[in-house]
């Protein structure tokens, strides 16, 4: 359940959201799995997409269990339809890529969301760009069905060329800290701030939103303006003359 303190809050996340592919990259501090859960959950009650995890590793399957509950949550799809098959340490091979693509395609709805299990299975494959080559062609998919697809990656989890191979795959990242969602790695006046209470997520307006209610409401027309002063002048003389 998500509970949302201004509204144009939630549209301005889920406008960034609905229909791209997106990348969260999170802090040591986040809570990246509630914020995700929270955040999906939100989007499928407004949107009623359905919705498909895709999963690398065993871990993977730990975390479909816990998002299972949701009745919008219809598949799980892993790199085998083999269950008792053990998955290697460093995650999928390339093989496993091509199967699961394949699988992917053929299960893949018209606005469908696809939530991937978190990267850090990546760190440890010394190859990292076939698996790049997947997600590339898994965002293409995705884009043609009009779906959206979401990933996340601690900060810093890869080298610098990787991380900057990664981040050109998806058309949005998100920078997330312990409060706020920001459109880029430094604070600004554009981050959506939030918090996570009792399994609720409680989002607020960027302050670029507060500032500009604040100039709609007391910015004025040319013709207000004149007659704001005609008013002013008069009181003025009326003053003068007492």
């Amino acid at each position: 359940m998500t509970g949302i303190t201004d509204e144009n809050a939630a549209t301005d996340l889920f406008d960034l959201i609905d229909g791209h592919s997106v990348l969260f990259t999170y802090g040591a501090r986040t809570k990246m799995s509630e914020l995700a859960y929270c955040i999906i959950s939100s989007l499928l009650e407004t949107t009623g997409a359905p919705m498909s995890m895709i999963l690398f590793t065993e871990k993977g399957h730990e975390a479909w269990e816990e998002f299972r509950c949701n009745q919008n949550w219809n598949t799980g799809l892993a790199p085998t339809n083999d269950t008792s098959l053990k998955y290697p340490v460093g995650g999928v091979t390339c093989t496993d890529m091509t199967e699961l693509l394949m699988n992917i395609e053929s299960e893949i709805e018209a606005r469908q969301l696809l939530f991937l299990e978190d990267m850090a299975f990546l760190r440890w494959r010394h190859n990292k760009t076939p698996f790049m080559r997947f997600l590339d062609l898994l965002s293409s998919r995705v884009r043609e069905k009009q779906g959206t697809m979401i990933c996340t990656v601690a900060l810093n989890m890869f080298d610098t060329e990787t991380e900057k191979l990664l981040h050109t795959v998806f058309d949005t990242v998100l920078f997330v800290t312990e409060d706020a969602i920001q459109l880029g790695p430094k604070k600004s006046k554009d981050d959506i701030q939030y918090s996570l209470k009792n399994g609720r997520l409680i989002l607020k307006p960027a302050v670029s939103t507060d500032l500009k209610k604040i100039k709609e409401i007391f910015s004025l027309s040319t013709e207000e303006k004149k007659e704001l002063d005609k008013i002013v002048h008069e009181h003025i003389e009326e003053f003068r003359r007492s």
